[in-house]
């Protein structure tokens, strides 16, 4: 299936991921979306298992 327009990110509603899924661009050979999808994956390591968080 052949598109006009750009595929948009999913929306989340957590700010940090949204700004991840955003910046990730798939595009272009599939060799070059290694960085981009590391940095998108650190981004949601962080908000799901955050190690600042004081434990009680």
């Amino acid at each position: 299936m052949s598109s006009s327009t750009p595929e948009q990110p999913p929306v989340t509603g957590h700010p940090a991921i949204d700004e991840a899924l955003a910046a990730l661009d798939l595009s272009g050979p599939v060799a070059e979306h290694a960085t981009g999808v590391q940095q998108a994956h650190a981004v949601l390591q962080q908000v799901l298992n955050p190690t600042d968080v004081p434990r009680q």
